[in-house]
């Protein structure tokens, strides 16, 4: 399933050629929404926005929300480009004068008027979004220090979104272990100053991620890697997907874990 950075990523692609834009065209062939092309024909695109995994995009007095789940994506092209074959089935097809923009394979869209938004199941269960640029760093440290969450393992509490947001199955790998965090530790065990570096590390890890298109280390350090002869997968992250290969920081060896079918790895040396 993406994560925040790659949604908020799909959600700067379409800012850049939709906003302020006249929607010449649509095409709305998935039922919650087929029927619905007059909602979109001829209006303004007001705002688009991500909000953790979902994408909101604002068109005259409605909002599209979508939410990829494991196999939705949005694509771009100029209108000029010849179209791409994919075996994805469409959602929604917003056009402009120069530009497609659409939405394959996913299944959970709907649109709302902007008052229902904040109100809706999932974004109103939302913690502070680590995607977002304009997040605060007083946001993200208060819901750490927040009781609420206190009895809760790391590991388990990083894929809760309304603790923070955005955050995925490979960031809470690379988030602990910026954070020099071991996974089965409970939130309310932190001192304050691995609270402040939980904090700091959600902020910025994330950040990276999207900056770099999903690349958690340094760039420095990952174009070293990549000039060393090891793939995108084994030089992307610190210890995500590298079980079994030297830790960057100390030279143990990274080990690897499942949560619930889900991967979780982590250095044994570096978090404590």
């Amino acid at each position: 399933m993406p994560e925040g950075p790659e949604i908020h990523r799909a959600a700067n692609n379409l800012r850049k050629v939709l906003e302020g834009n006249i929607i010449t065209h649509v095409e709305c062939p998935y039922p919650p929404i087929r029927g619905q092309e007059h909602r979109f024909l001829g209006q303004e695109v007001l705002r688009v926005k991500a909000r953790s995994k979902a994408m909101l995009i604002h068109v005259g007095d409605d909002v599209l929300y979508s939410h990829n789940q494991l196999y939705g994506r949005w694509t771009v092209q100029k209108k000029t480009s010849k179209e791409r074959k994919t075996n994805r089935s469409l959602r929604i097809k917003l056009e402009t004068e120069t530009h497609v923009a659409c939405l394959w394979s996913a299944t959970d869209i709907e649109l709302l008027e902007p008052w229902e938004v904040e109100n809706h199941p999932y974004i109103e269960r939302l913690g502070p979004d680590v995607a977002d640029e304009e997040i605060e760093f007083k946001s993200v440290l208060e819901q750490i220090q927040n009781t609420r969450f206190g009895g809760r393992q790391l590991c388990h509490l990083l894929l809760d979104q309304s603790f923070l947001a955005g955050v995925g199955n490979y960031l809470r790998s690379e988030i602990l272990f910026n954070a020099g965090l071991h996974p089965n530790r409970k939130l309310k065990s932190l001192t304050e100053d691995e609270q402040t570096r939980f904090a700091y590390s959600a902020i910025s890890t994330t950040q990276r991620a999207y900056v770099q298109k999903g690349v958690t280390v340094d760039k420095d350090l990952y174009d070293l890697l990549r000039e060393q002869g090891m793939s995108r997968r084994q030089a992307r992250h610190y210890v995500f997907t590298r079980d079994g290969l030297n830790c960057h920081t100390c030279e143990g060896l990274i080990s690897h874990t499942r949560l619930s079918g889900r991967r979780l790895d982590y250095c044994p040396n570096c978090q404590h």
